[in-house]
């Protein structure tokens, strides 16, 4: 069906994609212009929903593949072409949505999974067919008998509530219960500890977490179409890996303080694999068989993460994507012109060596990245919110995009597009290949030259000479102004003191701001030191013309900022001297003359 279409639209892909496109950054080739091919766009599918719960699968094993759509509003939406199949209601907010191969049976049909709270609902042909439910976590054995005695009548209120605010300041993890006991208000608490009685109907509550991220690692073969098996993150910092019909955990990793925001993992579970884990707290946690090789410390919160060549890539609240070595090795960082809203992956069967990064900017652009080397740029009338790219209805490269404005976008990389962006831009320059137009030897030349080789050794040590005595006079010229106070940098040797201070002004005028940096070079502090600033007062005005200064501690860098204001624009410009004197010495310690810029006329 969107092959199809495309044909439709062929005749108007040319003009829609000038309108969509802007600017073109001039490293990229004019080929790259139309990227990508525009197959459908539905401005009132109403969809809102995160790259996470956004994918693509053969839902029916009959080669077309479907749109599913786990949204905000509790409901699974899926797609057929751009027609909506079916829609399904879900108990709570899904957190994630992707799809695996359960067994080895033939036709080969996909199950769709959904996270949803603590439990992992899976569909297949698009009904229920299981639900894995995430293990209880281990309440400690002092908050249960704490419970347990409240619940009796042998223990107070008041002092359980002692007992377990103990136990949750400490390292131990305490129960949902616990903490809504914690917020209950001094007025009333009989009633809401009855409250809570008939709640958990008199029992100490178990604690149960929730699914966060969600993604697939082949098991055995390196097909598109093996056996997988979930690997699911959970609030309470660990990450598992099901069993192929993901009825029960086989692997258990607990990341110590680390909740996983975004999971990205490759290999075979039973040979070697690799897991990337992006956590809440701007940490990267990269896993190897089950055991943690390294941690990095993101620069920002991560926002998502893709597998690369060299790595992995993670994309940065910092409008940066950072990508990272199997060893935790930073290898280069992109900065972007935007704030990141999604990322994801993207693989051609045709090009099966470029694995490139498409990344959706809160300006709208849409850039496809193969490294560090930038492919294409495509603008968006409204941001994309969440995308996936893989396979849609009969098409092998679709990029499937979710607007802010609840639009569905469906867009189709064609196979001869280049991927390869460092192409166009690494290599010499072609200057490299015309040749130096060299002037032909006269008599002269001859000449000088017979004569500096004769020569040599003189001409070298005269020129030697010269250029200690230029060096010696620059030294002593800038000492000069330097100590007598002429520049905006001083410095003051004397020998009760040794300060150097550093004035710049910014600003466009008539308001200025000049900026002083005070350094106590010496090794005793000075004490009852101040600043005083004298100008033409027909022409400045200054916010404080004296400061007193505090204890100049040695090796200590101090930062002072003085408000000038032009009086007069129209007079030209001037100087103001600095002057830093002490009560103990008539002789001021340093001194300083800052010319000041010509003002801007104020604007009436």
């Amino acid at each position: 069906m969107l092959a199809s279409m495309q044909q439709r639209k062929s005749a108007s892909i040319a003009k829609a994609n000038e309108a969509a496109v802007p600017e073109v950054p001039a490293a990229l080739p004019d080929s790259q212009a139309g990227f990508w091919l525009d197959a459908h766009y539905d401005p009132v599918a109403n969809l809102k929903a995160f790259s996470t719960c956004l994918h693509t699968c053969d839902l029916y094993g009959d080669g077309d593949w479907r749109l599913a759509v786990a949204g905000l509003d509790n409901k699974l939406k899926v797609w057929k072409g751009t027609q909506m199949a079916s829609e399904h209601t879900l108990v709570d907010i899904p957190s994630a949505a992707t799809s695996f191969y359960a067994d080895d049976q033939i036709p080969r049909i996909p199950a769709l999974a959904v996270a949803v709270g603590p439990n992992v609902f899976i569909y297949r042909n698009l009904r229920p067919y299981f639900k894995f439910t995430l293990p209880p976590e281990t309440v400690s054995d002092v908050e249960k008998t704490v419970w347990r005695q409240l619940y009796a009548g042998s223990l107070g209120l008041a002092q359980a509530r002692q007992a377990l605010h103990k136990l949750s300041t400490g390292s131990t993890p305490v129960t949902s219960c616990t903490t809504e006991l914690q917020d209950l208000d001094e007025a009333g608490q009989e009633a809401d500890l009855d409250m809570l009685s008939k709640q958990y109907k008199g029992e100490p509550p178990v604690q149960q977490t929730v699914i966060t991220c969600m993604t697939t690692v082949k098991k055995a073969y390196d097909e598109d179409d093996a056996v997988s098996c979930l690997v699911l993150g959970t609030e309470s910092g660990q990450v598992m890996v099901l069993s192929p019909t993901a009825n029960i955990a086989t692997h258990h990793w607990q990341l110590r303080q680390h909740v996983p925001a975004f999971l990205c993992a490759s290999g075979l579970l039973d040979v070697e694999h690799r897991v990337a884990i992006a956590t809440r707290h701007g940490k990267l946690v990269l896993m190897k068989n089950g055991a943690v090789t390294s941690t990095i410390h993101l620069d920002a919160l991560p926002l998502g993460i893709a597998r690369s060549h060299k790595g992995f890539l993670v994309g940065c609240t910092n409008s940066t994507v950072q990508c990272f070595s199997l060893k935790g090795k930073r290898s280069f960082c992109v900065n972007l012109p935007s704030p990141i809203l999604a990322m994801h992956g993207l693989e051609t069967a045709q090009q099966k060596l470029a694995k490139c990064l498409v990344v959706s900017l809160a300006n709208g652009d849409v850039r496809v990245y193969n490294e560090q080397h930038l492919v294409s740029v495509t603008h968006f009338k409204s941001p994309v919110n969440a995308m996936t790219f893989g396979k849609f209805g009969r098409e092998e490269n679709t990029l499937v995009s979710i607007t802010r404005t609840g639009g569905l976008d469906v867009k189709i990389l064609p196979r001869t597009a280049k991927l390869d962006g460092g192409s166009s831009v690494t290599g010499p320059p072609p200057e490299q290949d015309i040749p130096l137009d060299i002037p032909k030897r006269t008599a002269v030349y001859i000449q000088q030259t017979e004569r500096e080789k004769a020569n040599a050794v003189d001409m070298h040590t005269t020129f030697q000479q010269e250029l200690v005595k230029l060096r010696l006079a620059t030294a002593k010229a800038y000492m000069k102004v330097m100590t007598d106070g002429q520049g905006a940098t001083s410095t003051s040797t004397a020998s009760s003191a040794s300060l150097s201070l550093n004035a710049t002004v910014s600003g466009l005028g008539p308001a200025f701001k000049l900026t002083l940096e005070l350094c106590n070079n010496g090794s005793q502090p000075i004490l009852g030191a101040a600043l005083v600033l004298l100008y033409n007062r027909q022409m400045y005005s200054a916010q404080h013309d004296q400061r007193q200064l505090p204890v100049l501690l040695p090796a200590l860098q101090y930062h002072f900022d003085i408000r000038i204001r032009c009086l007069d624009p129209e007079a030209g410009v001037d100087v103001v001297k600095i002057l830093m004197h002490s009560s103990k010495s008539p002789v001021p310690l340093l001194s300083a003359l800052v010319k000041m810029p010509f003002s801007e006329f104020e604007e009436e």
